[in-house]
C-alpha cells in the first residue's frame, strides 16, 4: 500500500458499531503431544520442525462448553451483534487474520461463509500484516466499499503454537466493526505509513516521534492511541500527553491486543468518557520492527460498543 499521506476527505469510512471480544493467555491450556485434533493440526506442527527447526512443538487450546474456540469462532461471535436486527446481506466483508487458523485445511473465511445465513456480496481476506492491519484494513475498505454499500470488518488473532520465547505480552482477541461510505458515528480516514530507518533506542524512538507528529499534523489532531507495544516502547524518551491510557477493563498496559489493539483502546476510552461527541483521534499500528500506520478518527455522535467474554458469550460453531 501506498507510503504516502493521502487527502483524507475523499477516503472516508463511518464505522457505527464496534464489538470485541479477548482471548487473554490466562484462558488457555497446554495441549498434549498426541492432541485429538492432531490431524487438522499437523500442517502447522511440520512448518514449526522444518522451518524452525523445533524438535518440540506444543500447541494450545482456548476452551468454552468443553469445546475448543478457534479464531474463526472468535471471528462469528463479533459478527453476530452487528448482524441482528439488520439485513442479513452484506456488500462487504474483510476478514483480516495474520496466525494459521487452528484447523489448516479449513479457513475462516470460507468457513463463515458457509456456516451463516448472511450473504456476502464481496468477501476479501487480508492476512500476514499483523496489527497494521487495524489501519491498513481501513484502506482497503475506502477502496473497495461501495457509496451505497454495507460493510464489515473483522480482525481476528489466534496464536496456537505454544510460542518458546514468547513475550509474554500479546493476548488475542476479534474486533468487528460495521462500515459505510455515506454517515456513521465514526468518520475514519486513512493517513498512510511510514518506514522506521534506525530500529535502535533512542535515535528510534526520536524517528517515531517525529512520524507521529506528521500524522498528527495530516489528521489535524491532538490525541493519540498508540499500539501498545509502541507505546511502551518510546515512553521513555515521549513529550508528555502522548497517549490516552488503557484502564476500563483493567487490562495491564503490558498486553497488546495485536491488530485489534488500537480499536479496542479506542472504543474502551470511548465507553469511559476520555473520548468525547467531536473529538479527533489518531490511531497509529505498528508492525513491531520499521512500519507505522496510521488513520484518524472524527466521532460525529457514540457508536454502539459491544464488548463480550469468552465464558459467557462464545459458541462454538
Amino acid at each position: 500500500m501506498p507510503d504516502t499521506l493521502n487527502n483524507p476527505r475523499a477516503m472516508s469510512v463511518y464505522v457505527n458499531h464496534i464489538c470485541w471480544v479477548t482471548a487473554e493467555d490466562h484462558l488457555y491450556t497446554t495441549d498434549m503431544l498426541d492432541v485429538e485434533d492432531y490431524y487438522y493440526l499437523s500442517p502447522h506442527i511440520y512448518m514449526e520442525e522444518n522451518y524452525y527447526d523445533r524438535s518440540i512443538v506444543r500447541t494450545r487450546s482456548l476452551r468454552s462448553d468443553d469445546q475448543r474456540v478457534t479464531a474463526g469462532d472468535l471471528a462469528l461471535v463479533v459478527m453476530e451483534p452487528l448482524a441482528s436486527g439488520t439485513s442479513e446481506r452484506w456488500d462487504l466483508l474483510i476478514l483480516a487474520q495474520t496466525y494459521p487458523e487452528r484447523y489448516a485445511m479449513n479457513p475462516p473465511l470460507a468457513r463463515i461463509l458457509e456456516s451463516t445465513s448472511w450473504k456476502v456480496d464481496y468477501p476479501l481476506a487480508l492476512s500476514h500484516m499483523g496489527p497494521l492491519a487495524a489501519t491498513e484494513g481501513m484502506q482497503a475498505a475506502a477502496w473497495t466499499l461501495g457509496r451505497e454499500e454495507r460493510g464489515m470488518f473483522v480482525l481476528a488473532e489466534q496464536r496456537v503454537i505454544e510460542e518458546h520465547d514468547s513475550p509474554g505480552d500479546l493476548s488475542d482477541m476479534a474486533v468487528a466493526l460495521e462500515l459505510n461510505r455515506q454517515s456513521g458515528a465514526l468518520a475514519v480516514n486513512y493517513i498512510g505509513k511510514r518506514t522506521v530507518d534506525d530500529i535502535e533506542g533512542s535515535v528510534m524512538a526520536s524517528e517515531i516521534i517525529s512520524i507521529i507528529d506528521e500524522f498528527m499534523d495530516a489528521g489535524q489532531t491532538e490525541n493519540i492511541l498508540l499500539q501498545s507495544r509502541l507505546r511502551r516502547h518510546i515512553i521513555p524518551y515521549s513529550k508528555p500527553g502522548i497517549s490516552l491510557i488503557k484502564s476500563v477493563y483493567h487490562v495491564p498496559e503490558t498486553i497488546d491486543y495485536q491488530s485489534g489493539d488500537v480499536w479496542i483502546q479506542l472504543a474502551e476510552q470511548l465507553q469511559n468518557g476520555n473520548i468525547k461527541v467531536d473529538d479527533r483521534v489518531l490511531l497509529i499500528s505498528w508492525d513491531g520492527e520499521r512500519l507505522l500506520s496510521a488513520c484518524c478518527v472524527h466521532v460525529v455522535h457514540m457508536p454502539v460498543l459491544t464488548r463480550l467474554t469468552i465464558h459467557q458469550e462464545v459458541k462454538t460453531s
